[in-house]
C-alpha cells in the first residue's frame, strides 16, 4: 500500500477486522493518546492490538485544540512544570521531523505591554530559558522586533498598546489531520480500529479484563484483554465508576473555547497577555482563517454537553480587541468550538494551580493490567505513548524499542495530509453558522 489512506479507506480497512473476542491489548478511545499508544505498539511489531472509539477517530476533544505543538511558554511560571516544557520542546522537534507536512514552524509575537502585564525583562528571561530548555532541538532562537517588523507580520495590531516586541518560534498543526495520520500509520503496521463502538463497562477477570462494547448495530459484545488502556479522556472516570472501580484521581474537565474568524492577514501568531486574570491567549493564522483562543473554565456535568458559552466569546473578544487596530465583532465569526482538558487534580484545586503534566492510574488483575491516562496534551502525546508502550511490553516480558521517532513508521510522510474537512465544514455546526471563507478588511485605522 502506498501513499496516504483517505478517511473512507481508513475506515473500510479498519472495520474489515471484526471486533475481536479476545485481544492482548485493547485501547479505549481514539483521541491523541489512544491512537498514540496503538501506533507505538504497532511500530514495535505487535499485531494483537485493537482500538475502539464511540465515534470516529480524532473527532472528539483531540480535534478541538488550539492547533499548536509547543513547549508551553506560559508553564514556565511554575518550576514544577520545567520538565514538562522541556519534554514538549523535544517532542516538537520529533513531530516536525516525522510529519513535516502537518506540523510546521510558526513564528509568534510576544508584545510587551506599556502598562500592566509581565515586564520586558521577565519576558526576555522566559524566552531565554525557553531556548535553553529546547537545546539542539530548538526551531529557532527568540529575537527582538521593531514596531515596523511586528506590524508587517501582524497588521492587525494596535502598536500604541505596546512598548516593545519579541518574536519566538513554536509549531502549528492540524490536529484532526494528525489524528488521521497516526491512525493510518498504525493500521498500515497491522493494528485494528473499530469506530462507532461505545464502551459500557469493564469487569476484572482472572485472565485480565472483560470489556462490554456496544457495536454500531446496537448489539452488546464482550471482549477480553490482558491489557486495557483507558484513554477516554473526559469520559475516563465515568467508565470506571460505572464499572464499580475507584479512580486513581478525581480528575477535572477544563473547557477551552475558541472563536474562528476570516483571515486578517497574519503572517505570525500573537501571544497576548490578559493582565486582569494573568492569563495568556492566542490570535493565530490557521488554514486561511484566524483562530482566537482559549478560555479556561471548569466543565460541570457531562462532557457530552460541552459547548461554547456566550460569556466565553465575550471574554475572548474583550481581551483580544484591546490590542487590535480594528476590533473583531461577534458577527464576523465563522464558527466557534471548544474542547476539554482532562487533568488529574483534586476537586478543590484551582485551574491555574493544576499541572498539565500527565499521570497514569493502574489497576491489576492476576495477569492483566488496566491503565487510565490523566492529563497530557498533543505536544507530548508521542512521548507519553512511548512510555506506556515501554510499560506494556515490559509487563509481558517482550520489550521491543519504539520506532515512532523513525519516518519509516509513518504512512505518507512527505505527501499531502490525509484529507480532512475544511474549517467551515468542521466547525460551523458548533456555531450554527454557514458562510464562505472571506478576509476581513482590518487596516491600520481605528
Amino acid at each position: 500500500m502506498t501513499g496516504n489512506l483517505p478517511l473512507a479507506s481508513l475506515n473500510q480497512q479498519s472495520l474489515r477486522r471484526q471486533l475481536p473476542d479476545r485481544v492482548r491489548v485493547l485501547i479505549l478511545g481514539g483521541g491523541c493518546h489512544g491512537l498514540g499508544v496503538l501506533h507505538d505498539l504497532a511500530s514495535r511489531g505487535w499485531r494483537d492490538i485493537h482500538l475502539v472509539d464511540k465515534s470516529t477517530i480524532g473527532s472528539g476533544t483531540s480535534s478541538k485544540s488550539t492547533k499548536l505543538i509547543h513547549g508551553g511558554l506560559r508553564y514556565l511560571q511554575h518550576v514544577r512544570d520545567f520538565p514538562l516544557v522541556a519534554e514538549a520542546l523535544r517532542e516538537r522537534r520529533v513531530l516536525l521531523t516525522v510529519a513535516p507536512d502537518i506540523v510546521k514552524p510558526l513564528e509568534l509575537i510576544f508584545p510587551v505591554l506599556k502598562s500592566g502585564g509581565v515586564s520586558r525583562l521577565a519576558i526576555k528571561a522566559g524566552l531565554t530559558l525557553y531556548d535553553l530548555l529546547a537545546g539542539r532541538a530548538n526551531v529557532a532562537r527568540h529575537h527582538r522586533l521593531t514596531g515596523e517588523e511586528a506590524l508587517a507580520r501582524a497588521p492587525v495590531m494596535n502598536l500604541d498598546a505596546f512598548s516593545s516586541f519579541y518574536g519566538f518560534w513554536d509549531c502549528q498543526m492540524d490536529d484532526l489531520a494528525l489524528s488521521h495520520r497516526v491512525a493510518a500509520s498504525a493500521v498500515r503496521l497491522g493494528a485494528g480500529i473499530s469506530e462507532n463502538c461505545s464502551v459500557e463497562r469493564i469487569r476484572q477477570i482472572d485472565d485480565g479484563f472483560e470489556v462490554e462494547i456496544r457495536e454500531p448495530t446496537g448489539s452488546l459484545r464482550k471482549v477480553s484483554a490482558l491489557f486495557v488502556l483507558n484513554a477516554l479522556g473526559p469520559w475516563s472516570n465515568n467508565l470506571l465508576t460505572a464499572s464499580g472501580m475507584v479512580p486513581a484521581w478525581n480528575g477535572i474537565n477544563v473547557r477551552g473555547a475558541h472563536v474562528v474568524f476570516p483571515d486578517v492577514g497574519l503572517k505570525a501568531g500573537l501571544f497576548l497577555q490578559s493582565p486582569a486574570d494573568k492569563r495568556i491567549f492566542f490570535v493565530l493564522p490557521w488554514r486561511g482563517h484566524t483562530l482566537v483562543g482559549t478560555t479556561e473554565a471548569r466543565q460541570e456535568g457531562s462532557p457530552d454537553d460541552v459547548a461554547v458559552q456566550d460569556s466565553e466569546v465575550s471574554y475572548l473578544l474583550e481581551r483580544c480587541n484591546t490590542y487590535l487596530n480594528r476590533p473583531f465583532r461577534p458577527a464576523d465569526a465563522v464558527s466557534t468550538f471548544c474542547g476539554l482538558r482532562w487533568l488529574a487534580a483534586d476537586e478543590d484545586s484551582s485551574l491555574t494551580a493544576t499541572s498539565r503534566a500527565w499521570s497514569i492510574g493502574e489497576r491489576r488483575s492476576k495477569r492483566g493490567l488496566l491503565m487510565t491516562i490523566y492529563g497530557g496534551k498533543w505536544s507530548t502525546y508521542r512521548a507519553l505513548a512511548q512510555t506506556i508502550g515501554d510499560r506494556i511490553t515490559s509487563h509481558f516480558g517482550e520489550f521491543r524499542p519504539s520506532r515512532t521517532m523513525e519516518p519509516s513508521a509513518w504512512a505518507g510522510v512527505g505527501e499531502s495530509a490525509v484529507p480532512v474537512p475544511d474549517v467551515i465544514a468542521r466547525f460551523a455546526p458548533d456555531a450554527g453558522i454557514d458562510m464562505p471563507a472571506r478576509r476581513l478588511d482590518i487596516g491600520s485605522g481605528s
